[in-house]
């Protein structure tokens, strides 16, 4: 923020210090006519005014102005191929200051080099004005496509995306034609629907799978079979979805809340891998052995908490006892 400031500055006293450099040397006197002294005079001024140029360029390449407004940027820098040229030619005969500069005009060759300056800094103090206009007005809807990207809105909502990106611009372009008021006015539409893109893509970003898998369960069995599981389910990811488009910047709270809807989804699957065991081992005329595994199982728990042997008692009284131990 300091330097760009600095850079606004120096641009400023620039623009000034070149409109007190820049006073014509055409009335000074004629070439045939002008003492040493005049002739020196006029070329210092010149001199002057190319440094002035000079400085302006430099400072356009440190604050990248070419990003913000690149059309006239593109001409100073044109010009100041132009000027280099120029100068280097009065540069190499100092005498020829007070010269014509051509037959049709009465501008003296310092007199281009300093009109040639001169426009040089204008073009680029407008060029930092216009980016100090697009980075405070488009500074929040800048960093919300920063926020987009990171949740990866191009890629999975490329229209809405680029339309506003388009938008975007437009505003940029605005700004440089000095048009501030207008992109002022229609900024609160902007940022609504970026808003509303932050809000669909982050819910992509974070519970899209989430999403997926509970669509593919609606139609599965394990929704038939396990209703209430699916409604814990269904309700879990609902909650998630609801969370997120109300903080939608609340990332770690986010991430918790979809953790919660996924490992409803893993109970679901794990409630059902062990629906399909017990229903094997009935068909096959096997439910012994998986009987009498939780029994020892259930027996283990009973003994560590004191109760001793329950097996006399049925599988949901022996965990209600353990329960109540505990």
């Amino acid at each position: 923020m300091y330097k760009q400031s600095s850079i606004a500055l120096l641009l400023a006293v620039t623009l000034l210090g070149g409109c007190k450099t820049l006073d014509s040397v055409s009335n000074i006197v004629s070439s045939d006519k002008a003492t040493p002294e005049q002739i020196q005079a006029a070329y210092h001024k010149a001199e002057a005014a190319y440094q002035e140029a000079q400085q302006a360029i430099d400072l356009s390449v440190q604050a990248e102005l070419g990003e913000y407004d690149s059309e006239r940027t593109s001409k100073a820098n044109k010009l100041w191929q132009s000027l280099q040229e120029d100068f280097a030619e009065l540069t190499a005969n100092p005498a020829e200051s007070l010269e014509s500069a051509s037959l049709f005009s009465s501008d003296t060759k310092a007199d281009d080099v300093m009109a040639l300056s001169q426009e040089i800094v204008s073009l680029i103090a407008a060029a930092q004005s216009a980016k100090q206009a697009i980075v405070s007005v488009l500074e929040p809807v800048r960093a919300h496509f920063a926020v987009l990207d990171t949740l990866e809105a191009e890629q999975q909502f490329k229209r809405r995306y680029a339309r506003l990106a388009a938008r975007h611009e437009d505003f940029k372009e605005m700004l440089v034609a000095g048009k501030r008021i207008e992109v002022e006015g229609a900024l609160p539409e902007m940022r609504s629907q970026l808003n509303a893109l932050e809000q669909d893509a982050a819910e992509h970003f974070f519970l899209g799978n989430v999403l997926r898998d509970v669509r593919t369960l609606a139609n599965s069995d394990k929704a038939d079979t396990l209703p209430t599981v699916y409604q814990d389910v269904k309700a879990t990811t609902e909650s998630a979805q609801s969370y997120i488009r109300q903080n939608v910047r609340a990332y770690e709270d986010i991430r918790l809340k979809v953790k919660l809807a996924e490992l409803q989804i893993k109970r679901m699957g794990q409630l059902f891998s062990e629906h399909l065991r017990r229903q094997a081992a009935i068909d096959d005329k096997r439910a012994e052995a998986p009987l009498l595994a939780l029994e020892a199982q259930l027996l283990e728990m009973t003994n560590k908490a004191g109760l001793g042997d329950l097996r006399h008692l049925s599988f949901s009284e022996q965990l209600e006892a353990i329960n109540n131990k505990l």
